[in-house]
C-alpha cells in the first residue's frame, strides 16, 4: 500500500507542466522537502530512535529492501514477505531438499538491517518448510544487543 503522499506527489508532478511559474517553484520546493523528509527518516531510524507502531511507518529503506531482499549466507531467499502492523515482518522460506531447518544462529546479526529498521517494538517472524520439516522462530528487536536503550532514547 502506498502512503497517501505518493499519489499527491505524482499529481503535483503531472500538473507541474501546466502550472504557472510560481506554482512550479512551489512544486519543486515540495519535492525537495519530500526528499529531505525521507533522508531524515532514514537517519533517525539508523540512530534507532524511532518507536514504530505500524508497518506503514517503516522507513523507506526497509520498504525498498523488502522489494528485492538479499539472500541469506546459504543462498535462501524468502518465498513470501509480509509487513504487518505491530510492526511484524514475516519471512516465509521454502527450504531446498536436504535442508531440515533454517539457520537461526545469531539472528540479530543475520537480520540486523530489518530489525534495526523495524524499531524497538518490531518483531521478525521466520517461518520455514521443506522435506517434511517445518519451523518458526520469532525475534524481538528488543532482545538484540543493539537495541539497548541509550540516554534520551527511552
Amino acid at each position: 500500500m502506498l502512503p497517501p503522499r505518493a499519489p499527491l506527489l505524482l499529481m503535483t508532478l503531472l500538473l507541474g507542466g501546466c502550472a504557472a511559474p510560481a506554482h512550479q517553484q512551489l512544486g519543486q520546493a515540495l519535492s525537495g522537502l519530500e526528499g529531505e523528509l525521507a533522508r531524515l527518516e532514514e537517519e533517525l531510524a539508523a540512530m534507532n530512535g524511532l518507536h514504530y507502531q505500524k508497518a506503514i511507518d517503516a522507513p523507506v529503506a526497509l520498504r525498498r529492501y523488502l522489494e528485492a531482499p538479499s539472500p541469506t549466507a546459504e543462498g535462501l531467499v524468502p518465498a513470501e514477505i509480509a509487513l504487518q502492523d505491530g510492526p511484524l515482518l514475516r519471512y516465509r522460506y521454502q527450504l531446498p531438499a536436504g535442508m531440515k531447518a533454517l539457520p537461526t544462529d545469531n539472528p540479530c546479526l543475520r537480520y540486523e538491517f530489518e530489525l534495526r529498521h523495524l524499531g524497538r517494538l518490531g518483531q521478525l517472524d521466520l517461518v520455514w518448510q521443506g522435506d517434511g520439516h517445518q519451523g518458526r522462530h520469532l525475534i524481538q528487536q528488543a532482545d538484540c544487543p543493539f537495541s539497548a536503550k541509550g540516554p534520551g532514547l527511552q
